[in-house]
């Protein structure tokens, strides 16, 4: 098995010469035998080794466990991390299964402990079985292709050297090297998903169905996950182009989503997600399909939240992504600002220090790009000069697409703006009316149309440009 564990390590690059490799190790067969592989190929393939262990304190035997693995690393000469994290107690506060907020604050701990070690490698005991039962539930699910490819060899900082390997070849290791590894007795109950398709499903499929089937779930998953790299790197390259991520707002052009193909429009959008959040969590197809719809048919100033705080909104080139209640940091001033007319071209200080400026640019086509910060209108429907100032009592507007007017005040206490900070957020106007509450929603006076020849584009900017 060591050799089986070595070329696939070669082949996928995962033990790199000079690295560094915590192994994540709770005790049971898998992570035991990971350890003691690594420690067997961290002289001829010239790593160095650690161990990290978590005890998530959901049951008894849990301390012993966590004995047991730092007296296991010792006798190889090993350096050990443990942790205990209060899983339960995380849980009462926040609303997630024992499962995933196990696996939360696990890999949390242990991308501590590698960032600690020089960004050092996360090794996990992940095989061939666990591979199968990853895409099965994946597939139960109704995921695409970045659920199919299952566990990659390598991603996102973490190696898997075992996926070479099964839970059969695992357990004939243990015995020959006399590895007495931890039993989890959670492993054995049904009530969770991944145990029922191990002991139950899979068999099942096996006996009734294809003797293959693990085989059959291995190759789709290998087969899936190239696929889905080529769609990803695809999708990478729209960086700048069709998607743009500056001053903290991530923006797509409909024009240029419309122009790739589909499985590369669904994937930028996912990027563009995990750009914005952070990660992906409860995103699911129907979002990304419903951003998509919004992107390439959406009516302007249309509004989409997403799980996480996630808000999308529709604009004239095609939809930008914020998080909900985020305060403006360019607003956070301790006085209201004094009104100042708008340099039309140029670049006006919103604020006595000018820390915070507005640039005024004007076109005889469309401009590419719009975010949060920027607004754009049809210069010849307004009536200059514009003004740039605090709110007023009494102050209306028309926001883009709301179809109506409306008290200043209550739009900002809709766009959860604090109290503290509205008088501190630039409102534009010109000699009729206001046109763009900046950094937040412009109006309907001046907007675009299909006759606009003249664009004023105004961009609210921390700094100089």
């Amino acid at each position: 098995m060591l050799d089986k564990v070595k070329n696939w390590a070669v082949k996928h690059g995962l033990l790199v010469p000079g690295s560094r490799i915590v192994a994540a190790c709770s005790g049971g067969p898998d992570s035991l035998v990971l350890v003691h592989v690594l420690n067997r190929l961290k002289e001829e393939c010239h790593f160095s080794l650690a161990v990290a262990h978590v005890n998530h304190m959901f049951r008894a035997e849990a301390a012993a466990e966590a004995d047991f693995v730092a007296a296991f690393s010792a006798s190889l000469g090993l350096e050990c991390h443990v942790k205990d994290i209060d899983v339960p107690a995380y849980l009462a506060d926040n609303k997630m299964s024992p499962q995933e907020a196990a696996r939360l604050l696990r890999y949390r701990y242990l991308r501590e402990v590698a960032a600690q070690w020089g960004g050092a490698h996360i090794a996990t005991g992940h095989h061939r079985d666990d591979q199968v039962e990853t895409v099965l539930i994946n597939l139960l699910r109704g995921a695409g292709s970045s659920g199919l490819k299952g566990m990659r060899p390598r991603s996102e900082g973490i190696i898997r050297p075992l996926l070479a390997v099964s839970r059969p070849e695992i357990e004939t290791y243990c015995a020959r090297h006399n590895l007495t590894p931890c039993q989890d007795s959670s492993n054995f109950k049904t009530d969770y998903l991944r145990n029922r398709i191990r002991l139950k499903l899979l068999p099942t499929l096996e006996q009734d169905y294809n003797p293959a089937i693990r085989e059959a779930l291995l190759r789709l998953a290998e087969l899936t996950g190239d696929e889905h790299d080529y769609i990803c790197r695809e999708a990478a390259k729209q960086w700048g182009t069709s998607a743009i991520a500056a001053d903290g707002n991530v923006c797509i052009d409909s024009g240029k989503l419309a122009e790739l193909h589909a499985a590369v429009q669904r994937e930028l959008i996912r990027q563009a997600i995990e750009k914005k959040r952070g990660s992906l969590t409860g995103i699911s197809f129907s979002h990304v399909e419903k951003l998509l719809t919004m992107a390439l048919s959406g009516t302007v100033g249309a509004v989409l939240t997403l799980p996480g705080g996630l808000i999308a909104r529709k604009t004239y080139t095609g939809f930008e992504l914020e998080m909900a209640g985020a305060p403006h940091d360019l607003f956070r001033r301790p006085e209201r600002l004094q009104p100042v007319e708008v340099a039309v071209p140029g670049v006006t200080p919103a604020d006595a220090d000018g820390r915070v400026v507005v640039l005024a640019e004007i076109f005889s086509s469309l401009p590419e790009r719009q975010g949060r910060d920027t607004a754009l209108f049809d210069l010849e429907r307004l009536k200059l000069p514009l003004i740039m100032r605090s709110r007023l009592p009494g102050d209306r507007f028309r926001p883009l697409g709301l179809g109506g007017s409306k008290k200043l005040k209550e739009f900002l206490i809709d766009a959860k703006v604090p109290e503290a900070e509205r008088d501190n957020v630039p409102v534009i106007a010109d000699q009729d009316n206001i046109i763009w509450v900046a950094g937040y929603r412009q109006s309907e006076h001046g907007r675009i149309s299909g006759q606009t020849q003249k664009f004023l584009k105004l961009t609210i900017k921390q700094g100089e440009f």
